[in-house]
């Protein structure tokens, strides 16, 4: 099997996030920015006394194999603490967090407090696309002997045409990462890319990637950026 066979078969299906850009409905569960629901006797999730700021809200039933992705769960919320995001790999509820819920039933759409309230929220539809996603090309040697094509302009330029990946927002897939990768004992799960439209940046023009652990099954975030 040549290196081309090779990378076309591990081209992965990713459900990418259209952000704002049509009528919201009151069937958009999946929000950028805020509009979170959440139990009404619940209190807004904070980290030492600060309100953590609300990033994405995913309607894991809108996600093409979405439970096995997430597992048995309705609602997946996902939180950063801007003052505390930044150390290597920090784990679920070290200057983030990802919440879940079993259902929706019972769960009302909240007004963001104020402290938290950075963002401007959009709702959000997910779509599947035709294109499989790719490895980036320091990943793809986790896969393959790339050296042949690090040695030939004309083998390189034919590898960054045909596997192309999704920068923006995304769920499974690949991490479009702009650095390089991290071990391989973490399982990439989503991407929350830099997005204009509800003002949200990581560094300069980065990504939040979130995986979970093939060794303790806990989940943590890497970001990485220009």
């Amino acid at each position: 099997m040549d290196i081309f066979t090779r990378i076309k078969s591990i081209g992965k299906t990713a459900s990418i996030a259209k952000i704002g850009g049509f009528r919201p409905e009151t069937t958009d569960l999946s929000w950028f920015g805020g509009n979170f629901l959440f139990d009404p006797n619940t209190p807004w999730p904070e980290e030492d006394g600060i309100k953590l700021i609300p990033i994405l809200q995913i309607y894991i039933p809108d996600i093409e194999n979405g439970r096995d992705i997430f597992g048995d769960y309705e609602l997946a919320q996902i939180f950063i603490n801007v003052d505390r995001l930044n150390h290597y790999i920090p784990k679920n509820g070290e200057g983030w967090r990802i919440v879940f819920y079993k259902e929706i039933k019972g769960l009302v759409q909240s007004t963001t407090p104020d402290t938290a309230a950075l963002l401007k929220p959009f709702p959000v539809r997910w779509s599947q696309h035709d294109k499989p996603d790719y490895p980036c090309w320091e990943e793809s040697w986790e896969y393959a002997d790339m050296t042949e094509i690090n040695n030939s302009k004309e083998l390189s330029d034919r590898f960054f045409d045909e596997f192309t990946r999704y920068y923006q927002t995304k769920i499974g897939g690949y991490a479009s990462y702009i650095q390089s990768p991290i071990s391989k004992d973490y399982e990439f799960i989503l991407q929350i890319s830099s997005e204009p439209k509800p003002g949200f940046m990581i560094g300069d023009n980065g990504n939040i990637y979130i995986y979970r652990s093939k060794i303790d099954n806990e989940w943590y975030l890497y970001w990485d950026c220009y």
